[in-house]
């Protein structure tokens, strides 16, 4: 289903009415009287300069609209993008037609359907199409509370004329009748264009905008793209609660067992855009093995690279010890490295146009700026706090948005092959192609198991806060997010996480902790990996086959 709005409805369908040669705007038409039963709806189109009507002032209320028209115009007021789209398969339809890309794109849409093999264009719309049209195009639904005297409950159109009923858009003719086989008229489509519109008008709920935090966030992202160099420092938590008592197990095993789900991190690091440089470090405790491991991971445009600071504890072999395992993105990618993987001006680029995708969508009601808060330690300075915080109760609302209008929007804006998508698509056709060879087992989920998932959800936290300094840096940044699930066999569980880190030495001088590796002595290649971790499974293979022979 397709939503679309109601001035873009107006402006393109209503306008393209003037099928013939259209004259300019003009007072009243002269075929409308005052009595006219549709004068008020076609009044207001010319009005609004969305209906001129046709070269010899007439408006020929009583011509009929064609379905290849109605594709058309539909194609327009949408938005719909016509390239590329499926060839609908219409035998009265080719490719050279003035209708085929606007048909094409309709019934790809689930908009407009054909009959077989045919759609044919020049066949006028029926009232009972024209609304399933409308209905499928506002995604309208119904009460099943309308009565005409010719249209039963098994009428193949009965939901689309009754969710037209239940919203007031066409109420039937005086003898209780919908005629659902009549051809639609200019001056009936006027009258559903305008009654749509009104529709979509009373409907229609702007996002509430704060200008103020509007102009922190646009602060603040032109501030982030001025950025050549910044070091951070902080702490991220896992925390995973889930009901594994096992009377097998010590009370002291079990506690391992609880402690070993929760896990602390410190994270400290260092960011260069120009040439792309980072570092980033991780200390984490093993309370089980009383081991404290630090992984590092560096980044440049051309390879990443893991340093090995404890080959035993990570199970690597010995004479890898401080070494770098080096990941060429060429080789991870397969030699088909996505252009302008870590163009950062693009990535910037890419971010204000989310930020303005999601303004207009969500509008600022779920921001809010403090002058302080709690989750900022009291050694920072900064001069405001932005903090994004939404309920379980707001979730209904933020995901039908977010299906029906942010995902739309975004979808060609994360195509774009300089965002970070890119990455994703690449990596999304190397599991397509795994799954082709059957290396993905295939999951049995229904829709009723998601349905049943997500009902049993419960966002129980869901806030971020950033602290914003005079000169619009964000110098911390902090959130937690748990969720919690109740399964009637497997009891309450929640997962979730915080963090809290900050950045600073905005701009200065960049010095690295690890550094890149000095020679190539230094360096285990990726293929090195890959030929190591297919011996590890092999040896772990034969292992089985021997625990297997050894039970017969």
């Amino acid at each position: 289903m397709k939503k679309f709005s109601g001035i873009a409805l107006s402006a393109t369908l209503a306008a393209s009415l003037t099928f013939p040669a259209a004259a300019g705007a003009q007072d009243s038409f002269s075929d409308i009287g005052d009595s006219f039963w549709a004068k008020d709806a076609i009044s207001h189109l010319q009005e609004q300069g969305i209906i001129t009507g046709y070269s010899d002032g007439s408006f020929g209320p009583n011509d009929e609209v064609t379905r290849g028209q109605a594709a058309l115009m539909l194609a327009e007021a949408m938005g719909l993008n016509t390239a590329n789209r499926p060839d609908p398969g219409f035998s009265d339809i080719d490719e050279d037609s003035e209708w085929y890309a606007a048909v094409a794109a309709v019934a790809d849409e689930g908009i407009i359907e054909g009959y077989d093999d045919e759609f044919q264009p020049n066949e006028p719309l029926t009232r009972a199409q024209m609304a399933k049209v409308l209905a499928e195009a506002y995604d309208l639904s119904g009460n099943g509370d309308s009565e005409f005297s010719d249209i039963s409950e098994d009428f193949w159109a009965y939901e689309y004329i009754d969710a037209l009923a239940a919203n007031d858009i066409a109420s039937g003719y005086e003898d209780g009748t919908y005629q659902p086989g009549d051809t639609t008229t200019r001056a009936q489509f006027a009258t559903f264009v305008r009654n749509s519109i009104d529709d979509g008008e009373d409907n229609e709920s702007t996002p509430e905008v704060d200008e103020e935090i509007v102009g922190v966030l646009e602060d603040v992202m032109a501030q982030q793209q001025e950025l050549d160099s910044y070091t951070f420092d902080g702490s991220v938590g896992l925390i995973l609660d889930v009901p594994m008592e096992d009377e097998n197990l010590s009370e002291e095993e079990q506690e391992m067992l609880e402690e070993s789900m929760n896990m602390e991190m410190d994270i400290r690091g260092t960011f260069q855009k120009d040439p792309l440089l980072t570092e980033a470090i991780v200390e984490q405790e093993i309370p089980q093995f009383d081991e404290t491991v630090e992984n590092v991971s560096l980044a440049t445009e051309d390879a990443s690279y893991q340093y090995i600071t404890d080959a035993a504890f990570m199970g690597y072999p010995e004479d890898w010890q401080d070494k770098y395992i080096e990941m060429k993105y060429e080789d991870i990618f397969d030699g088909e490295t996505p252009e302008n993987l870590y163009d950062m001006e693009q990535q910037q680029e890419m971010m204000e146009e989310v930020y303005d995708v999601l303004l207009e969508n969500f509008g600022t009601q779920y921001f809010e700026l403090q002058d302080s808060h709690e989750a900022i330690p009291e050694d920072v300075d900064y001069e405001q706090v932005l903090t994004f915080e939404i309920t379980n109760d707001d979730l209904d609302e933020l995901t039908t948005i977010l299906e029906e209008e942010v995902l739309p929007e975004l979808e060609p804006i994360l195509e774009n092959p300089g965002s970070a998508s890119s990455v994703f698509s690449a990596v999304g056709s190397n599991v397509q192609a795994l799954d082709e060879e059957n290396a993905i087992p295939e999951e049995d989920i229904s829709e009723e198991d998601i349905e049943e998932l997500l009902e049993n959800l419960n966002l129980e936290t869901f806030e971020m806060h950033q602290a914003i300094n005079e000169d619009n840096n964000i110098v911390y940044d902090a959130g937690e997010v748990e969720v919690s699930y109740s399964d009637e066999e497997q009891g309450d569980m929640s997962f979730g996480f915080n963090y809290g880190l900050a950045s600073s030495d905005f701009n200065e001088d960049v010095t690295l902790e690890y550094g890149l590796p000095e020679s190539e002595d230094d360096i285990i290649s990726y293929d090195e990996l890959m030929d190591w971790q297919e011996e590890q499974m092999q040896d772990f293979e034969e292992i089985e086959e021997e625990d297997l022979e050894n039970l017969e």
